[in-house]
């Protein structure tokens, strides 16, 4: 996904895949939640992903950088279809449908998160204190020590890589290009992931914007 991302922005005037969830937009544009998506809002579940509904790496599936629907979704991923919110490919198609198939509330998700950051403190100040950094919207506003596209940061019971019922790391791919599994055990705190379940709350963090910007923030290479 990083070498597609990197070529979209080749023909694109340096500018990548615009992120769905961006808290930099004035006003902000939606919640992180969002950059879990594909296609959406407002498709119709059980139909065809329309390519205008396209967001975040679904520019790059829709624009023929990435044309393996399987590389959106991490094969570690271990769901269950009663969760509130599903992810893997296999829910996102059917017998009649091939995917990209709209779910869930009417969108395709992956279990990735896009969120691209550069390495310019916030430029609210509290946020700059808790480590947060700006989004980054062109290629050469990426930095090595800064993710842009993660596994999936969403609930506890959610996560991809765990022992037992503990999560040990997120894949992250880096603005350079470089992929790193990180383990940073402050990422992993509890009280950051309102709970072990798989469900979304108003405390998990894909519901809530400070937990999500805290972990996706303490990710080092």
């Amino acid at each position: 996904m990083g070498i597609a991302t990197l070529l979209y922005a080749d023909d694109h005037n340096d500018r990548l895949p615009p992120p769905f969830f961006d808290p930099d937009q004035s006003p902000p544009l939606g919640e992180p939640y969002y950059s879990y998506l594909l296609f959406g809002w407002g498709g119709t579940v059980g139909q065809a992903a329309e390519p205008k509904l396209a967001v975040n790496l679904g520019l790059l599936y829709i624009g023929k950088y990435l044309t393996t629907p399987g590389i959106f979704y991490c094969p570690s991923s271990r769901q269950q279809k009663w969760f509130r919110v599903v992810f893997e490919k296999q829910y996102f198609e059917s017998a009649k449908v091939p995917w990209p198939m709209y779910a869930v509330d009417g969108q395709v998700n992956m279990t990735y998160n896009y969120f691209p950051q550069t390495d310019v403190p916030s430029k609210t100040e509290s946020e700059a204190n808790r480590g947060w950094t700006r989004v980054a919207h062109k290629q050469t506003e990426l930095t090595s020590q800064r993710s842009m596209e993660t596994d999936l940061i969403y609930t506890w019971g959610t996560l991809a890589h765990t022992t037992g019922k503990n999560p040990y790391g997120l894949n992250a791919l880096f603005g350079d290009g470089h992929v790193k599994f990180s383990t940073t055990k402050a990422a992993f705190d509890p009280k950051l992931w309102g709970g072990t379940g798989p469900d979304p709350t108003t405390e998990t963090p894909g519901d809530n914007q400070t937990k999500w910007r805290t972990i996706v923030s303490l990710l080092r290479p």
